[in-house]
């Protein structure tokens, strides 16, 4: 059985790269695993025999079994199962013929309150025991052959979204993060990968991120609404599974055993009945009540219990899982808070200027790449994109006020030749005037003196005007 099971555990291993948060690794890797470790239990031939075991009157036992299997067994429902009054009177069956309220005789607890002898003798276990042809209500066991096939299908259902992330994410992480998450990392190596990841996050991949991160909440959404999915699917397999087994596991705890045999017998009986008809030589039909063994609810009881509250458990995790995604596309404040965790020692007020500029997406990038790399590159990765923010900024502010500089300039320029009156020359500042205002905006930076910006006199006929014909003109 291990040797069958085995394959599973490297299914679990972490790996060098993680693309799911635990959440999800829970919801869809290890619920596959148990899934999966189920599906194997029941389809073990040798450990639990045969599927089925069937008693009747008829000598060809293996045609008896194969047909009670092919075609379903059933069991009759307990009393407070049924719609309205039982259709048995007890007064019928008692030996002694005394007059009794009508009840289920299906129900053994109910029998056993009016009569403990009386109900040994007649019911068998929960579920079996005298009815009516056509009057009596019959609730089927289909599910029995198919348990295994539904386990495999609970397992590939709840792989499907980190099959659909692992196809959507292409790798990103892997190719942004190897090479780099372990404790120790060559110089070459840590350096020229700091470079890489410094120069990637300095790109404009803002759209990309953000269609990154929304892939990966559609997942998260898509494991809670598998979870309310399954638990549809296993009510209507299963006859009314989730209110009937809330009672099986509260006798758990007190330990009440016979409470537990009760409930589970109403989802996973251990004894059914089954029907088959024989027709005589002359073509009369005699029908075959027959008494069937099923061994694998054995198991299947356990199995389910256990099933029970796990998926219950992965549901809530998968609800509060989406309530904090939630949270988090709308509190900027809170995802500052969560990416300082992985920031040992940097200024809250330098995070807060790398992520000024940046969304919600280029912020969950971020919180994978702290995930897979060492935790000295990331904090090195962060002040170097804290350094170019304010480099840039800087350079941005000498830019914006060279360019205001040079506008006053050029409005300066032109009042002068509003208020001059004579047309007959024109005053242009050199082309290079905008450029010779940055440097001169810069020489103050350096404290440097700066230079006059050359004029250039032209006459409409293209002569250099003098300085003093320039006054005169200017004066008259």
């Amino acid at each position: 059985m291990y040797a069958a099971v085995k394959p599973l555990s490297n299914y679990l291993r972490l790996k060098t790269v993680r693309i799911y948060d635990p959440i999800f690794t829970m919801h869809s890797k290890c619920t596959i695993v148990i899934l999966l470790t189920c599906t194997f239990l029941l389809s073990a031939k040798q450990y639990f025999g045969e599927p089925i075991l069937c008693l009747s009157s008829e000598k060809h036992t293996e045609f008896v079994q194969s047909y009670c299997w092919t075609m379903g067994t059933y069991i009759l429902p307990a009393e407070d199962e049924r719609d309205g009054t039982s259709s048995w009177d007890f007064a019928f069956y008692s030996p002694a013929g005394a007059a009794a309220e009508a009840f289920n005789l299906s129900s053994l607890r109910a029998l056993v309150a009016h009569n403990e002898q009386y109900a040994r003798l007649i019911s068998i276990a929960e579920g079996v025991g005298p009815e009516t042809r056509g009057v009596t209500k019959r609730l089927y066991l289909r599910y029995y052959q198919w348990v295994f096939m539904i386990l495999l299908f609970q397992s590939l259902l709840f792989y499907f979204p980190s099959f659909l992330w692992k196809v959507w994410e292409g790798q990103r992480m892997e190719q942004l993060c190897c090479e780099v998450g372990d404790a120790l990392i060559l110089e070459v190596t840590y350096r020229t990968r700091l470079q890489m990841l410094t120069r990637y996050f300095r790109a404009q991949f803002a759209p990309i991120h953000c269609c990154y991160s929304i892939k990966y909440a559609f997942c998260e959404l898509l494991n809670l609404l598998i979870s309310i999915l399954n638990f549809w699917l296993m009510d209507v397999v299963f006859n009314g599974f989730w209110h009937k087994y809330i009672h099986a596991l509260a006798a758990i705890p007190v330990y009440d055993w016979n409470l537990w045999n009760l409930m589970t017998s109403r989802v996973f009986p251990k004894v059914a009945k089954c029907e088959m008809f024989v027709y005589g030589p002359s073509g009369t039909p005699n029908i075959l009540d027959i008494l069937c063994m099923l061994p694998l609810n054995i198991l299947n009881e356990k199995i389910f219990a256990v099933l029970y509250v796990w998926f219950l458990f992965i549901a809530m995790l998968a609800t509060i899982n989406i309530l904090y995604r939630l949270l988090l596309i709308c509190c900027p404040e809170l995802r500052l808070q969560l990416l300082r965790t992985h920031l040992r020692g940097m200024p809250k007020a330098h995070v807060r200027e790398v992520l000024a500029n940046a969304g919600y997406g280029d912020w969950f990038v971020l919180m994978c790449v702290s995930i897979n790399v060492n935790p000295s590159l990331f904090r090195e990765l962060l002040e170097q994109l804290y350094a170019k923010q304010k480099q840039a900024r800087s350079t941005e502010t000498v830019f914006a006020e060279a360019k205001h500089h040079s506008q006053q300039l050029s409005h300066l320029s032109q009042a002068k030749l509003d208020r001059s009156p004579s047309r007959n020359c024109s005053l242009t500042l050199d082309p290079m005037a905008d450029r010779h205002s940055i440097g001169t905006l810069s020489s103050h930076r350096l404290g440097v003196m700066p230079t006059a910006p050359t004029l250039n006199l032209m006459a409409p006929n293209d002569e250099i005007i003098s300085m003093d014909r320039f006054y005169q003109e200017s004066n008259a």
